[in-house]
Order: C-alpha cells, then structure tokens, then sequence
C-alpha cells in the first residue's frame, strides 16, 4: 500500500478558455519560481475509490530544482525515495532492498518534483485553472502517473498541501507543515548509498 501512496508521487477539469489556463500557469509559476529549494514534514493520507482512508503516515522531505528529491515517510510505513535527476532509489528498510531505474521525462511530470522542477515545465506538461485559491493541474499527457492534482498555498506563499488522484480512483492527500524556503541543503541528501546486505534491483 505504501508503494501505491509514492506510486502516486511518482506515477504520476473544468474546461476552461486557454486564456485562463495561461493565466492561472503564470500564477503558479510566479509562486514556485522563488523556490530553489524547499524542505519540510508532511503527513499523508491515502483514500480509496470508496472514499475510505486506508493509510496514514508521516515524514519529511527536501526538495531542490531543478528535480532533486528525498521523501522519507516514517513508520510503520517506512520508506526512502531519493532522486538526483537522473537517477532514483526507492530504500524499503524492512525489505532491505532498493529499487534503482533512471529518471525519465514521464516521472518529472509527478506531483512531488513539480515542486522541484523547472518553472517552464508546467506549462509545456499541465493544463492549470485556479479555483477557489486552488490550483488544480490536469496532465496533458494521458500515460501521465496520476488524473489530477489540487495545490493550495498558505499566506506565506508556501504549499499548504497537495491532493493527488490516480486513474484507479485512489487519492492521496498531503498536508505540509515546518516548511522552510530556499534552505541550504547538502548535495549528499539527492544520493543514495544502499546499506550493507540491501537487496539491489536495477529496473531500466
């Protein structure tokens, strides 16, 4: 289930004039192009096709542009993803195994390095509308990893949280919190050195 939740990350409207659309893509990108880093905790809460919660976890992440990523989700789900932009590891410490693939175009459309990602990706990747405060993103691509995505920010101009919906109906949702902008990080957190014993697989 848990790999479903990160699948979710990495996986993956009203119609609207395109007028709007480039409006509401200038928005968002005037809110995301200050951050060249971001760092902070989250609790994460996944919900399915019957609108049940099946999941609930906790953890932090840091997040640098352009496409740089770590996401450590806490027990009793305990998981690692780390990203540098070319390569990814997905760490299951109960499992003592990680899974190892390139990064390719189709996983910088996902929500978690939009965050990270190039500003002018957006609009080459999503159609955007802003409702209600709510930037809801559509893929323009449809073997894109999720259906749609909500991004709310807080006053400070920050994201708030994150909704997430998946083609199998499942959606995911975010809450952020502790959030730091543009903080120092250290090039070691987009690397991943499996520990001894890890079961090592390569998916290309």
């Amino acid at each position: 289930m848990m790999k479903n939740i990160l699948r979710n990350l990495l996986v993956a409207l009203t119609v609207v004039t395109s007028a709007a659309w480039a409006d509401a893509t200038e928005d968002l990108g005037k809110l995301l192009q200050p951050l060249s880093s971001l760092s902070g905790n989250f609790k994460q809460t996944l919900i399915d096709e019957r609108g049940k919660v099946s999941q609930k976890s906790n953890g932090n992440f840091s997040v640098q542009r352009p496409g740089k990523l770590r996401w450590k989700t806490g027990e009793p789900y305990a998981q690692l993803l780390v990203t540098n932009n070319k390569t990814l590891w997905l760490y299951d410490p109960d499992l003592e195994q990680v899974t190892i693939r390139p990064v390719d175009e189709r996983m910088k459309e996902t929500p978690a390095l939009l965050l990270g990602g190039k500003v002018e990706d957006i609009r080459e990747s999503f159609d955007v509308t802003l409702k209600e405060g709510v930037y809801q993103l559509a893929p323009k691509n449809p073997k894109a990893p999720f259906k749609s995505m909500e991004i709310r920010f807080a006053k400070d101009g920050l994201p708030s949280s994150m909704k997430v919906r998946d083609s199998m109906g499942q959606t995911t949702e975010i809450v952020f919190n502790s959030m730091k902008a543009n903080p120092k990080l250290s090039e070691s957190l987009f690397n991943f050195k499996p520990p001894a014993g890890t079961d090592i697989i390569k998916d290309e």
